[in-house]
């Protein structure tokens, strides 16, 4: 690994970094407003099942409508678990950095929806893609955060298989995908026992793994 790129990591994958993410994870009740996004994600692509499957629909603008409703709630629910907050607190340099791992997932998500469009393809030919950029962006949470994300990654990873051999059926498999992973990381934050976030994969700041 180049040194800068080292660098980087051992800086985010401090065990002060890692309790100030775990304990900024708690004080905005994260776990909560996780197995929630994970329960509204369900409902939204079964929704999207439905109107594949049932109706045979395959507009561009009725899933779009149903993609943008689950965001505008994802942001609501994350709002109403924080609760009011008695001051404001920055985010340490993890969270800002796990915060931008996600961006770019939406961003190139929403780009591959847009070149299915583009291409005129009747189903969201590229949809299974999808998974796998999930998969690629808990790949790096589990370089820079914690080694248990490695489970969401082999999620993904079936996931995107599975929509590419079950494509009418991809949507409800990416649904079922986003809820157990969600719910595994939502109750792992609310279980309180122990850390939530062991060391990732790679020996941080020069420490030897503890696996």
């Amino acid at each position: 690994m180049p040194e800068a790129m080292k660098s980087v990591w051992e800086e985010l994958a401090t065990p002060a970094q890692l309790e100030q993410f775990e304990r900024l994870a708690r004080q905005r009740h994260w776990g909560l407003a996780l197995l929630l996004v994970g329960w509204l994600h369900l409902l939204a692509f079964s929704l999207c099942h439905y109107l594949t499957v049932a109706e045979d629909y395959h507009g561009a603008s009725g899933y779009l409508a149903v993609w943008v409703g689950e965001l505008i709630g994802m942001g609501l629910i994350f709002r109403l678990c924080e609760g009011r907050r008695p001051a404001p607190t920055p985010f340490p340099p993890l969270a800002r950095f796990v915060l931008r791992i996600w961006l770019a997932y939406f961003v190139l998500a929403f780009n591959l929806g847009t070149m299915n469009t583009l291409r005129g393809n009747g189903l969201f030919e590229l949809f299974p893609a999808m998974a796998s950029l999930a998969s690629f962006a808990f790949l790096v949470m589990t370089v820079a955060v914690s080694r248990r994300f490695f489970a969401a990654v082999l999620v993904m990873f079936a996931a995107g298989l599975l929509m590419s051999a079950y494509l009418l059926d991809s949507y409800l498999i990416f649904a079922l995908a986003w809820w157990i992973v969600l719910n595994g990381i939502g109750a792992a934050l609310l279980s309180g026992r122990g850390s939530s976030f062991p060391p990732p994969l790679p020996a941080a700041a020069g420490r030897s793994p503890t696996y």
